[in-house]
């Protein structure tokens, strides 16, 4: 017996060493490649954020209703240990929409860029943790190696791959909010160990602190408690009732102990936060703008997307943007539960699958029926979800045919199977790197995410490697972060707006060197429209792509024909 025990362990021991070998690698390496346009505010944020920590000024830890308050301890702790100078220099809590912080940063010797790479090492950190939880939590419900094949396939599908190297929260939510359900399901419907119940709780206080989004948890666990009351046992429904609102009590009691403790702005001002945070997330998604525009929460004008067309658009980007590995493991799951050897899929194994449905579903309702923005990383927890869902259908499929078929059963073809499996899953990230956001399902004409900044650093790249660089100065649209931290001169923001006689111009360009036009982004922007058709005969000095899509146009003011140098100017 002890002998199986440590067989078990060993074995347990090498998946995990696999497990991190497959993706911290993946995580950390050339991790500073691209910035996205929402990290230069976090990365700010997370400045401001030490500053107050370091001065005490606790309620002015509050910038965002996500509240992102764990990204922030992430970057003021790197903050901490490249630049500890910056709590004393007196500069105060610089603007997120201006250039006051890389300049500061710079005239005192240190680079944003550097702060961005420290900070996401930190993050894979915690992602790698997270990881290895969930795969340990997991192989207590399932088959061990069909929760390595699924954590695996999660953790290095492109999609989740592309934003869990960003400092955009949606990585380190979707593992939390993994962790804490996996963590109750244990403890319902495996072993009654508190730490179980601690430890998913825990988690649902950091995914709290990371996007007020994560409160479909709340809904998820309430259901799982609910749906227990009717399972067969010694225990009258009285009893039942009772330990459900004990067990409830304990997990939400966690997730507030541990949303107060790392959050110091509770310490001093908690109804002022909790207004902040819940009052602008529900008036945003379902008022369509903050309170600081609605003013007032208004029940009575709360509106929900008619016909489901949000629903069906987000299971859209989920097909779009996940791999033919994903899709393959979904469609096995049916055939699972309509398979009668429920020896192979016991109840435990049974309602995980089920669950994590359900939880892929909550945040597709969830972002799909409310107002508000429709960007697929929004439902980073459904694509995690799912495809920890496939990870478990592809793993019951080969232990099926394994016991059907004897051929199945030499040592060595499962192991070859799940490396072909994860290698194609690996690869079809790879073929997108460092953009692994972007990547298409190459069934489907359009997919992933485009201009959420990248090509930007290749642009500057290009625009370093030119002589006197440092003293050059450039227009650039996502100047701020995104195109700025990679470019040694002056980089302004792109200011688009109209003269008296209804020709676009741009905000100081007879100043500038260069002029950078995103126009995968910009081709949609009603002002940016006119600027490109006014520059349509003039033949850029570079031009980006990627994936075969026109990323950027690269102009020389110096170049341009005179009758448009003018028309382009204030």
């Amino acid at each position: 017996m002890k002998s199986i025990i440590s067989q078990t362990n060993l074995r347990k021991f090498w998946l995990i060493i696999l497990l991190l070998i497959l993706t911290v690698p993946i995580w950390m390496l050339n991790n500073d490649r691209a910035i996205d346009l929402d990290e230069p505010r976090w990365v700010i944020r997370g400045a401001n954020y030490y500053y107050a920590l370091t001065h005490g000024d606790f309620e002015n830890t509050y910038y965002e209703y996500h509240p992102g308050i764990t990204n922030m301890w992430i970057v003021a702790t790197a903050m901490h240990f490249y630049f500890p100078e910056y709590r004393g220099l007196g500069q105060g809590y610089l603007d997120e929409r201006k250039p006051i912080f890389e300049n500061f940063m710079r005239e005192n010797g240190k680079e944003p860029l550097v702060l961005v790479h420290n900070s996401r090492l930190i993050q894979s950190s915690i992602l790698a943790a997270l990881a290895v939880i969930s795969f340990l939590l997991l192989q207590l419900l399932i088959d061990q190696k069909a929760a390595f094949l699924s954590i695996t396939l999660a953790t290095i599908a492109p999609f989740f791959l592309g934003n869990s190297r960003l400092l955009n929260i949606e990585g380190m939510l979707s593992m939390f909010v993994l962790v804490s359900f996996l963590g109750i399901q244990v403890y319902l419907n495996k072993e009654r160990k508190l730490g179980y119940l601690l430890l998913s709780g825990a988690a649902f206080g950091l995914a709290q602190l990371s996007k007020s989004s994560s409160i479909v948890v709340l809904g998820l666990v309430g259901l799982m408690l609910f749906i227990g009351l009717f399972k067969p046992n010694e225990q009258t429904l009285i009893a039942k009732i009772r330990d459900a609102f004990r067990v409830f009590m304990i997990w939400f009691g966690t997730a507030a102990l541990v949303y107060f403790i790392l959050w110091p702005g509770m310490w001093v001002a908690p109804g002022k936060m909790l207004y902040e945070i819940y009052g602008n997330a529900f008036s945003y998604a379902f008022q369509g703008a903050r309170l600081d525009i609605t003013q007032e929460l208004q029940p009575s004008s709360f509106s929900l997307v008619t016909g489901f067309s949000g629903i069906i658009q987000y299971l859209n980007r989920w097909i779009t943007s996940s791999t033919l590995i994903s899709w393959l493991g979904i469609i096995f799951i049916p055939f699972i539960f309509a398979s009668k050897d429920k020896a192979l899929t016991p109840a435990p194994t049974r309602s995980t699958m089920t669950y994590l449905a359900i939880l892929a579903a909550l945040f597709i309702g969830l972002f799909g029926m409310a107002q508000g923005r429709d960007s697929a990383y929004y439902i980073l927890s459904s694509f995690v979800g799912l495809d920890v869902l496939a990870g478990i259908g592809w793993g019951y499929a080969l232990l099926w045919a394994q016991k059907r078929w004897n051929m199945l059963n030499r040592a060595y073809t499962l192991p070859l199977v799940f490396i072909v499996l994860i290698a194609f899953q690996l690869g079809s990230s790879l073929l997108y790197y460092p953009y692994y956001f972007t990547y298409k399902n190459p069934f489907v004409k359009q997919g992933g995410i485009q201009g959420y900044g990248e090509g930007l650093d290749q642009a500057a790249a290009y625009l370093a490697q030119k002589p006197n660089a440092k003293n050059m100065r450039v227009i650039a649209y996502a100047a701020r972060g995104c195109f700025s931290y990679f470019f040694p001169g002056e980089s302004d923001l792109l200011k688009i707006g109209f003269s008296q006689n209804g020709l676009p111009y741009v905000e100081g360009i007879e100043n500038a060197n260069y002029l950078v036009l995103y126009t995968i982004r910009e081709q949609y922007k009603p002002d940016s429209i006119e600027l490109m058709h006014v520059l349509q005969n003039v033949i850029p000095e570079h031009t980006i792509f990627i994936n075969d899509l026109e990323y950027i146009r690269i102009y020389k003011i110096a170049d341009l024909p005179e009758d448009i140098y003018n028309s382009l100017q204030k």
